[in-house]
């Protein structure tokens, strides 16, 4: 069994406890359970689009899918961009194909990286609104779908964000379930939230020159298809057809949070984030995520550049420096993190403390330059 159910508490009769079971139930039918419908036909106009970026998940992309099909909205597309995996994940969803229209299959010529397949899926969700699920997790329950679009429709909102848990195999965190999770609680519950209050969701200002992080996640969230295009074509192609495998989905979280009109959080746990220590993010390729991160960073100042809102790029310069950045240097990297301080250090609206800051960091890696050629 690869999604290990949660342990569930030692007292019954709790919110935590029913929800709990409610979840290992739904685990156990996504790893087990064959559909009972003989053949399920594809739908012309589908409300929702669920977009599975595919790598090397044989062992969990079958559950993965399943907890789309077994959705109770069943009006939707099932579209998986296969990014020419080298285990066995192709033919599972191929297999899975032959029983369900509704499951769409793009397979990139060449391994391009999550941010290219992410990107190309949205641009080719014929949902009226998209959701996406990493290839290793799960969406949570059956009513999810139908909860989000039927929100989505009756107030017209542009992005619908709901709650999950985030665990991995053998350990789940209880302590603050079933509360808000940390990174939303910024986030207003149950209200419909509108520009420009709405571009505050990325960053907020707190203090002297005090960022809070931008919102670096798209799973979790019902996006319409159409503010997810336009988002994809500020952020341009010269920056999402890069194999970027790191941070990917902080470019179009920057751009979506701008142009979208209207946003609601709901508490609904609709998905479950499966940590895997073995997924693109977690393993340590130093070099690669360290360049993914500064060309992130350099979309985000050329978006922002001529704005106040630049100050979020040194501050993630800085929040970053020591775990990814400069341990993850090389003449390649060091070209574009040297190109990128000179930027910052000449902008007028990076305010006299970062660049002090940033000054220090150009200092070290001009020291530091020759142990890298």
């Amino acid at each position: 069994m690869i999604f290990i159910p949660f342990i569930l508490p030692k007292i019954k009769n709790t919110k935590i406890y029913n929800i709990l079971e409610e979840t290992n139930n739904w685990i156990n039918i996504c790893q087990n359970e064959e559909l009972n419908n003989d053949f399920i036909y594809s739908t012309k106009k589908p409300k929702i689009t669920a977009l599975i970026t595919l790598f090397n998940s044989q062992n969990y992309i079958s559950a993965a899918i399943k907890s789309v099909q077994n959705q109770l909205l069943s009006e939707i597309e099932i579209l998986v961009i296969e990014d020419c995996s080298t285990d066995n994940s192709y033919k599972i969803i191929q297999n899975l194909q032959k029983k369900d229209a509704r499951i769409k299959i793009i397979k990139n010529r060449k391994n391009r990286g999550a941010l290219y397949s992410k990107s190309i899926g949205i641009l080719k969700s014929t949902g009226k609104y998209t959701m996406i699920l990493d290839s290793d997790d799960l969406f949570a329950n059956k009513n999810i779908f139908s909860i989000c679009f039927e929100e989505a429709i009756k107030n017209n909102i542009d992005i619908i964000e709901f709650s999950g848990f985030n665990r991995n195999n053998s350990y789940f965190e209880l302590d603050s379930f079933p509360e808000i999770p940390y990174y939303l609680r910024f986030k207003k519950e149950n209200q419909i939230i509108y520009q420009p209050e709405l571009s505050l969701f990325l960053y907020k200002k707190v203090g002297n020159y005090k960022y809070k992080l931008i919102d670096g996640v798209l799973w979790g969230k019902c996006i319409k298809s159409t503010i997810f295009q336009m988002s994809l074509k500020i952020v341009g192609s010269n920056i999402y057809r890069q194999k970027i495998n790191y941070g990917d989905d902080r470019i179009i979280n920057f751009i979506l949070f701008k142009v979208a009109n209207s946003f609601k959080y709901i508490r609904e746990y609709g998905i479950i984030y499966n940590f895997n220590n073995n997924s693109i993010t977690h393993i340590n390729l130093v070099f690669n995520n360290c360049h993914d991160e500064l060309i992130n960073l350099m979309s985000i100042y050329n978006y922002t550049k001529n704005t106040k809102e630049v100050e979020i790029v040194p501050f993630e310069i800085i929040f970053r420096w020591n775990n990814i950045i400069f341990p993850g240097m090389n003449i390649n990297n060091y070209r574009i993190i040297n190109k990128l301080l000179n930027k910052l250090l000449l902008n007028k609206y990076v305010c006299h403390l970062y660049k002090l800051k940033l000054l220090t960091y150009s200092d070290n890696l001009t020291l530091s330059k020759i142990s890298f050629i």
